[in-house]
């Protein structure tokens, strides 16, 4: 039996990483009006962490739950979609959005889900 803990991640990550990927770009231009090299350097590796742990939940989420009718396609297509998209220079906002509903998704589908 499949748990809901992939799920639940996924939806958490899904929001939380979109919603930062949404405001990211500040974060980046604040770090570099810092003067600090390291600084900018740091909160820009941190975003694509962010970015690929988007990709790669959205990928994991799609194996496990392939034949698991309670968790559709829809919420793991658009976390890769929205990772990879997140990828593209000057496009991590589009790539949030995409996040923020795969998560969304994820976590619509955990009611489906009985204990």
């Amino acid at each position: 039996m499949k748990t809901k803990n992939l799920a639940l991640t996924n939806g958490i990550v899904g929001l939380i990483g979109g919603i930062f990927l949404l405001i990211a770009i500040w974060f980046i231009f604040g770090a570099a009006a810092t003067g600090s090299t390291a600084a900018t350097g740091l909160m820009t590796a941190f975003v694509y962490i962010v970015k690929l742990a988007i990709l790669i939940l959205g990928i994991i989420g799609a194996v496990y739950y392939k034949e698991d009718s309670r968790v559709g396609a829809a919420p793991s297509i658009l976390m890769i979609i929205g990772g990879a998209v997140s990828l593209i220079p000057f496009l991590g906002w589009v790539g949030g959005i995409l996040a923020i509903i795969g998560g969304s998704l994820y976590l619509a589908s955990l009611k489906s889900f009985t204990e």
